[in-house]
């Protein structure tokens, strides 16, 4: 598949080449792919493109963002925060979201991971874990797996009223509206491990 280099969205600096100067061809492996950090809102922008499941995403605060990419044309982005389970050790890192193009090279997505881990271990001494949530109504694992990372904790589907419903004990404050629906809230996941080994 040729690179649409008319898609701007999908590069950070659109007139890195001249017309000319443009590469051919495609990346034929996801091994010929670059991953690393890239601005905020270019991952927001095309997780709102390509996310299959949680394609809104809040503005802030991001702790990092990544992208791969071909000569500067990308494939998959990624975006990490602190664990969103608040029992969870700080040191700890959660991969919030990740999604791949549709043209991207087979085994993008565990290629992404292997390198952000790389990247995390040089770069995040501190951080001692990654993590992720895997929602089992639409994905398998399969990305995981092949990284290297351990299945380790399941979450049982819940159901929450998000709607003109107050908490306990919260004065009357109501529940956050789900941004991307109720049925991501209300499906199983699975809690995805890395261990960095930093120690």
């Amino acid at each position: 598949m040729i690179v649409d280099w008319t898609d701007v969205g999908r590069q950070l600096d659109p007139e890195l080449f001249d017309i000319v100067e443009r590469p051919t061809g495609f990346p034929a492996k996801a091994t010929d792919l670059v991953v690393e950090p890239c601005p905020v809102y270019h991952a927001r922008e095309l997780v709102l493109r390509w996310h299959s499941r949680l394609p809104n995403v809040q503005k802030g605060p991001w702790m990092h963002a990544f992208r791969a990419h071909w000569h500067g044309y990308t494939y998959g982005v990624a975006l990490w925060h602190n664990p969103s389970a608040r029992n969870l050790p700080q040191s700890w890192i959660e991969l919030r979201r990740m999604a791949v193009a549709h043209d991207a090279p087979h085994c993008t997505a565990s290629r992404m991971l292997g390198q952000m881990a790389k990247w995390f271990r040089v770069n995040k001494p501190e951080c001692d874990r990654l993590i992720s949530y895997q929602d089992v109504d639409v994905h398998t694992g399969t990305i995981y797996n092949a990284a290297g990372w351990d299945r380790a904790y399941f979450s049982p589907p819940r159901v929450r009223q998000r709607s003109g419903y107050s908490r306990p004990g919260s004065l009357g404050r109501e529940y956050r509206t789900g941004i991307n629906g109720q049925a991501p809230d209300q499906a199983g996941k699975w809690r995805w491990e890395l261990e960095l080994n930093n120690g």
